[in-house]
């Protein structure tokens, strides 16, 4: 009998950081690709990428993109020593942030609060930064289906923050926005909600 349940076994195939890396990078880029080519970018785009409100808002994005998927394929691979490179663009990105908020307290633009958010532009790019986080999402589950995470609630969270900042830098090439406080508002709550609906939803489901 022992022989038989020997027979049935498959073999496992080790899992490779880099081709985990390749999957998810190549699903991202393919992603930002058909957004470009379909036409979904700002019309004043070169002009608005002489400014560096427009590099603040673009890289701050990658960056807890980034810093969310290392974090991701480190958890996915526990042999993997990416913990100081991911932790160093994280720390990279928040100081990006404090920037981002001390100039959107300081170099305000002269205008109510409540003109300066736009409220329905607000909510359509909270809506479309979490609509296309949603293939880099599903890539990540696809990895973690044979990977067994000792921190599932951590991978969850780093998941929401790699899937939801990549959605929002990929809507922000069709953003017009770029006042700090906007970004910090609306940008920032798509990445935050990405995170929090990962780590509720996802958790469960990276369990041993």
């Amino acid at each position: 009998m022992i022989g038989r349940l020997v027979d049935d076994l498959q073999p496992v195939v080790p899992r490779r950081v880099w081709r985990d890396a390749a999957i998810l990078g190549g699903v991202a880029l393919t992603e930002l690709g058909l957004a470009l080519w379909l036409g979904h970018q700002r019309a004043d785009l070169h002009e608005a990428m002489r400014g560096p409100m427009f590099w603040w808002k673009m890289l701050t994005c990658l960056g807890l993109a980034l810093a969310g998927g290392i974090a991701v394929l480190a958890a996915l691979d526990p042999e993997t020593r990416a913990r100081p490179l991911w932790r160093g663009l994280a720390a990279a990105t928040a100081v990006a942030l404090l920037v981002g908020a001390v100039l959107a307290g300081v170099a305000a633009v002269p205008a109510p609060v409540m003109l300066r958010l736009d409220m329905h532009e607000g909510m359509l790019c909270l809506m479309w930064s979490l609509l296309m986080s949603l293939p880099v999402l599903a890539a990540i589950l696809f990895l973690a289906r044979r990977a067994a995470p000792t921190r599932p609630r951590a991978t969850a969270t780093a998941a929401g923050v790699a899937a939801s900042g990549w959605g929002a830098f990929v809507f922000a090439w069709s953003c017009p926005h770029a006042d700090p406080l906007y970004v910090l508002v609306w940008f920032g709550g798509a990445i935050l909600l990405g995170a929090i609906a990962a780590r509720v939803l996802l958790t469960p489901v990276l369990r041993w």
